[in-house]
């Protein structure tokens, strides 16, 4: 795709060497500080504080860097925009993207292996960024290094979206930053309201009240909308989709995420008395097993016995399609999914039919003690960091690109392009951007952007944790042990139970 470097700085390596070495090892190779990876290369040029910005932008040309991915909007919409970085620095990028689950598996492996075959990744703030922090970069020696370009924006708390910082960049020690927000996928409600708009009155005739969304929809108007819908198609309307759908499958991460709203949402619920957003490598006994749990594993087992019959097997990806398909009425998901369900080539709940309201608020009668109610929002926000094993001109160019993805005229391009999610509210300022955030919008995501930036990422709705070492094994633990109990295998305090001896026994206390 570009052209060969000029004298870069290494030389030909043989399969056998390579592995040898490692399979990713970075060593000195000649002339210069070369870097031995899967593609990598490096070539530099000294520049000063006092050299120009396009030197300081150009002093790695001829390098090649390699990162590994999400398969998100931003990294597709990146990875066919990659000439504009590569001219304005003359540095090759391969983007290598795949599912998360495979990213997770095969970043685990070049981190804990010390290769830094990828030396930049995707760090998705807790299945991601929570087991493997440790492994990189503090990257705020590097946005205080006046020998590589900066953003104007910069990137402190304040240039991002309220807690993405943290979300994404900051664990169990504050002040280091392993991560910039590069994307984010946001919870919010995708209701089909020209159908609410259909059948309120019938609706209300049955329940003594409007079936609408606003910021004070509760949890258990929700069970009263999915109830209601999916009488109706048991009772031979086919026309009518079912009430709503729960995120399961077989990616735990999913299910944690989906039942985590609704116990947050009750007395701001938690699975550990950490601080949220920070974590915690020693995070104590879980709150699991205590009767706000019983109560809400309850709640969230009738929920499932009134939703879409294949709830057990819809990952989030499943239940998108679900609901672009017309088979569902009503979904809590990530707004980076507005693209495709506006999409009228694909989605039947296009054309104005779907409207986008903050996740459901809490209901007080739900909570046990004197706790209050939120609309309990979380969110994956993916970051972009860089492996503290590469060598330590590969992380300075490394920089360069993280410096790049996550700039406001990139992010912009991304929205515009293939409905990205930006992570930084100066993009919010653009008057086109203004203007699609109300139909009809070329941009379709903006479309949610009043549930999502204006209200649900701030506190006190915003959750984040459990961000803990051990993450991924305690979502496999939650995973079992909720999908039993909406299955009917297991009762929800029995259900509550389990959880608290197997995550007790996970961290040994």
């Amino acid at each position: 795709m570009f052209r060969p470097p000029v004298k870069p700085h290494y030389k030909t390596i043989s399969r056998r060497k390579f592995l040898q070495l490692g399979g990713g090892v970075a060593t000195a190779l000649g002339a210069g500080s070369v870097a031995v990876g899967l593609n990598s290369m490096i070539v530099s040029r000294p520049v000063y504080a006092a050299s120009s910005e396009d030197a300081k932008w150009r002093q790695f040309e001829g390098s090649k860097l390699v990162f590994m991915s999400e398969n998100t909007p931003p990294s597709f919409a990146i990875r066919d925009n990659l000439k504009e970085f590569y001219d304005l620095t003359g540095i090759e990028v391969e983007i290598l993207t795949d599912d998360l689950p495979i990213v997770q598996q095969k970043i685990g492996i070049d981190l804990r292996g010390g290769q830094a075959d990828f030396q930049l990744n995707y760090i998705q703030d807790k299945p991601i960024g929570s087991p493997f922090a440790d492994f990189y970069e503090d990257l705020t020696k590097y946005a205080q290094d006046d020998t590589l370009p900066q953003d104007p924006d910069g990137f402190e708390e304040g240039a991002w979206f309220e807690n993405f910082l943290r979300a994404c960049g900051e664990y169990y020690e504050p002040g280091r930053i392993v991560a910039f927000p590069y994307d984010c996928a946001v919870a919010c409600t995708f209701y089909r309201q020209d159908l609410f708009e259909q059948l309120s009155p019938d609706f209300e005739a049955e329940y003594g009240y409007r079936m609408e969304f606003t910021n004070d929809t509760t949890w258990k108007q929700v069970q009263d909308f999915a109830s209601f819908f999916t009488m109706l198609r048991k009772d031979g309307r086919t026309d009518i989709p079912y009430g709503y759908g729960q995120h399961h499958g077989t990616f735990a991460w999913t299910t944690h995420l989906d039942i985590q709203r609704m116990l947050f949402s009750h007395g701001s619920w938690t699975e550990f008395d950490i601080d949220d957003k920070l974590g915690s490598k020693t995070p104590g006994p879980t709150r699991w097993g205590d009767e706000q749990s019983i109560l809400m594993m309850e709640k969230y087992k009738a929920l499932a016995d009134v939703s879409h019959p294949d709830n057990l097997a819809n990952g989030t990806l499943q239940l998108n399609t679900a609901y672009a398909a017309g088979d569902i009425a009503m979904q809590v998901q990530y707004h980076e999914f507005a693209a495709s369900v506006e999409d009228p080539s694909n989605s039947r709940a296009a054309d104005g039919k779907t409207a986008y309201a903050p996740c459901p608020k809490g209901e007080q009668s739900w909570v046990v003690g004197d706790g209050g109610v939120v609309n309990g929002t979380n969110c994956g926000i993916g970051g972009i960091g860089i492996n503290s094993a590469a060598e330590e001109k590969l992380k300075r160019a490394a920089y360069l690109f993280a410096n790049w993805s996550v700039s406001k005229s990139t992010q912009l391009k991304v929205l515009k392009e293939l409905g990205g999610t930006p992570t930084r509210p100066s993009v919010l300022t653009e008057p086109d951007v203004i203007e699609a955030r109300a139909r009809p919008s070329s941009m379709p995501n903006a479309l949610t952007f009043d549930a999502v930036y204006d209200y649900g990422i701030k506190d006190p709705h915003f959750v984040l944790g459990p961000k803990i070492p051990e993450a991924n094994e305690y979502y496999n633990i939650l995973l079992t042990e909720v999908q039993r109990c909406v299955s009917g295998d297991t009762e929800p305090e029995e259900a509550c139970n389990e959880l608290k001896i197997q995550i007790d026994d996970l961290h040994e206390v």
